[in-house]
């Protein structure tokens, strides 16, 4: 197996970007678009011209029959994640899916089953575990050299509130939850991976402005080595801002919407630059099929974000409550 031969599921905008990364990967062969709504396959063709011949289906499971693809790649609204996935599984195909994995744990645990037993490659499109500030942190964490995790401050906001409103992702039938389950999930995974700690407990609370979703959020985390976190994730923001702290016993890294500090114990400061990044997702995921590379970024992830996601969303319910993070 030189190429994979892979189909899209979901042709929105985001499904529109990743193409263009996937389109340059020289051994993925895209054979198929899958979306319900004519209108967006048309999109698809016209901002990617070399896809017009391509072979187009309103559902993906007569694309699975029919084309048999390698691979699928999802991007979809969140609750039909698990179904695509399961069915993607069952036909033969490699998955990678959009975050977030799924909108529950039990529904991560029933697609890591069949990934294992279909022998697949499963994969989340968590893009951050390529960049090199990430990578860095991470690095530093697997030689020792930063030492213990003490604390964590992850802090995201963003105007989602009005910049989705009227579409799936405020209604909970369809997104499953609110920013915390959407950017948020992607913040969650990235302190998550980057330290490899995992959060004992959380006491949540949420504001969701009248919708049926949470908008904002704020949690405070204790995890299981018995360091301490705070993430918010604000949905009714202005315009994008990120800024997230790793406190180690030996180490402290900044990052500052993209840019990395980091401070010693002794006070000495280093502006890290020209880091060394990783691929993308999409590469990856095709080079993982063809064993070439191993999946940087597997369903397990996903598992992670939603335990902890889904404890938040218990203790949002119980007025902040502190709730076990269950497995």
């Amino acid at each position: 197996m030189d190429s994979v031969r892979v189909a899209m599921i979901g042709c929105g905008g985001f499904q529109r970007h990743r193409l263009g990364n996937l389109l340059k990967v020289k051994e993925a062969q895209v054979v198929a678009l899958v979306d319900p709504e004519q209108h967006q396959i048309d999109l698809t063709k016209e901002t990617h011209p070399s896809l017009a011949g391509l072979e187009t289906y309103n559902d993906h499971r007569e694309m699975l029959d029919k084309v048999k693809p390698d691979a699928v790649m999802i991007a979809t609204p969140h609750t039909q994640h698990v179904g695509q996935i399961l069915d993607g599984l069952d036909a033969g195909a490699n998955v990678c899916c959009e975050k977030p994995l799924v909108c529950s744990v039990a529904d991560a645990h029933a697609v890591i089953k069949k990934r294992d037993e279909t022998g697949k490659i499963g994969m989340v499109s968590y893009q951050r575990h390529f960049q090199p500030e990430f990578r860095y942190v991470r690095d530093k964490v697997e030689s020792g050299e930063a030492g213990a995790l003490q604390y964590i401050q992850a802090f995201q906001a963003q105007a989602w509130l009005r910049g989705t409103k009227g579409t799936w992702r405020q209604k909970h039938s369809l997104s499953g939850g609110g920013q915390l389950n959407d950017s948020g999930s992607h913040l969650i995974d990235i302190i998550l991976w980057s330290t490899q700690a995992s959060v004992d407990s959380v006491s949540a609370y949420g504001d969701s402005f009248g919708t049926e979703v949470d908008i904002n959020s704020a949690c405070a985390l204790r995890f299981k080595n018995g360091a301490l976190g705070t993430l918010s994730v604000i949905g009714n923001g202005n315009g994008w801002t990120e800024d997230v702290t790793f406190f180690f016993e030996n180490l402290m890294f900044y990052i500052r919407n993209g840019k990395l500090s980091i401070l010693d114990r002794d006070g000495n400061r280093l502006e890290a630059a020209s880091l060394a990044g990783g691929t993308t997702p999409d590469a990856n995921f095709i080079h993982s099929i063809l064993g070439k590379v191993p999946n940087e970024s597997p369903f397990e992830c996903g598992l992670e974000v939603i335990r902890l996601t889904e404890a938040a969303w218990e203790s949002m319910e119980q007025g902040g409550t502190a709730v076990v993070v269950k497995g």
